[in-house]
């Protein structure tokens, strides 16, 4: 079985979902500390006025301790954050996106529905976007595995100890914190450890002139039919070893 394992996203870009295809099963990590200047709670699509630029989408946090676990934060529904996202999304209407009103439509649906925590906002939101491109998300919450976190010693153990859990064959990461993994330990326990690095190749963004890669999966349904972004999902990647990444990317 090949395993993955993510902090939970808010509309995450195209290597999220590259992570997921390429996986048999998917854990959201919510059992480490929040991190405000992650992309848990955010993304970027592109700026409504800036050509070469971008802009935030976000939803608000609820005031928490410092030190406060993924899974314990809430979101602040005070205010109506929903509208102003649909609003932002007006720019791909703008740049006459051909997908506008079928992807804003599944926006609208996900921003419907009440969610209180932020965990339950990115899973709502991750599984809307597979279920619009037909990709399987089988997935479980960390939170509620009754992990034993006894072996746990540095922050690369814990994809060690759950890949354990789980029986996993391989367990495949993102290249960015490459280093914290002891490859070492992964062979000793009969797992393989993998690296996908998302190619992130340009497609066009209407009449722009310039490609602004990384946004949020949304930039890509927004501009591609269904086809073509599976296509994207299925192909436009590399995988690595630990070491080959070192040579590769130093």
């Amino acid at each position: 079985m090949k395993l993955a394992i993510m902090q939970p996203y808010f509309f995450p870009y195209v290597g999220y979902f590259q992570l997921i295809a390429n996986t048999d099963q998917f854990i959201f990590f919510d059992i480490v500390q929040y991190n405000k200047r992650s992309w848990m709670n955010r993304n970027r699509i592109l700026h409504p006025n800036k050509l070469d630029d971008f802009s935030y989408i976000s939803a608000p946090v609820a005031k928490h301790d410092k030190g406060s676990l993924i899974r314990d934060i809430n979101i602040n529904n005070d205010g109506k954050w929903q509208n102003k996202i649909l609003s932002q999304l007006d720019v791909y209407k703008k740049l006459k996106a051909p997908f506008y009103n079928e992807v804003k439509q599944v926006v609208e649906e996900v921003l419907s529905k009440e969610c209180n925590t932020l965990l339950d906002l990115s899973i709502q939101s991750t599984q809307a976007i597979c279920d619009y491109m037909g990709i399987e998300l089988n997935y479980e919450i960390a939170s509620k595995m009754n992990l034993d976190i006894g072996n746990v010693s540095q922050p690369g153990d814990w994809a060690l100890e759950i890949s354990k859990h789980k029986k996993a064959s391989e367990y495949i990461n993102p290249p960015g914190g490459h280093d914290i993994f002891d490859e070492k330990k992964f062979i000793e326990n009969n797992i393989k450890l993998s690296f996908l690095k998302s190619s992130l190749s340009p497609y066009k963004q209407s009449w722009r002139k310039s490609f602004i890669s990384g946004l949020s999966i949304l930039d890509m349904l927004m501009f591609n039919d269904v086809d073509s972004c599976i296509n994207i999902i299925k192909n436009d990647y590399k995988f690595f070893n630990k070491s080959e990444l070192i040579t590769n990317f130093k």
